[in-house]
């Protein structure tokens, strides 16, 4: 005759369910919690200039998604900055219209400008890379929280 084990699991399953309800909730606060730490590694990694890029860093809230990274009205050639440009020419805005810039002291005039391109100087994609491996573990320890505050 087999030997049969019996226990009361309600309290666990009480527990499961409410884990349940609160884990919209619990998702939220570990991604938002996540997405503060990928900014402090985006703003680690960002190079700086004139401070414009770092600054126009940031975390947007919505109810299903949490937007980490840079502003682009703020700083609108943030993606060259991350994934680098080919070689280019530049020309005037206006038909006929000539560049005008400065080159040791004297201002020069021309019609076009060979841009040699620019490396890429990514900070935003090794941001995520550091992090993404830590959501799980993050995730599944505020659902341990949850459970054992609701079991006991």
């Amino acid at each position: 005759m087999p030997v049969l084990g019996t226990a009361n699991i309600s309290k666990l399953a009480d527990a499961l369910r409410e884990t349940a309800n609160q884990s919209e909730l619990t998702t939220q606060q570990v991604l938002v919690q996540s997405a503060n730490h990928i900014l402090a590694e985006m703003e680690a990694r960002v190079p700086v200039r004139s401070g414009n890029l770092r600054q126009s860093l940031g975390v947007q809230v919505h109810s299903n998604k949490v937007i980490i990274g840079p502003n682009e009205k703020q700083a609108p050639y943030a993606g060259y900055v991350e994934f680098g440009t080919r070689p280019h020419e530049i020309r005037p805005r206006k038909q006929g219209g000539v560049l005008v810039f400065n080159i040791g002291g004297r201002k020069v005039f021309t019609r076009k400008v060979s841009h040699p391109g620019t490396k890429p100087q990514p900070y935003v994609a090794p941001a995520f890379k550091a992090w993404v491996d830590s959501l799980g573990t993050m995730a599944a320890e505020a659902n341990v929280k949850v459970i054992k505050n609701n079991a006991a």
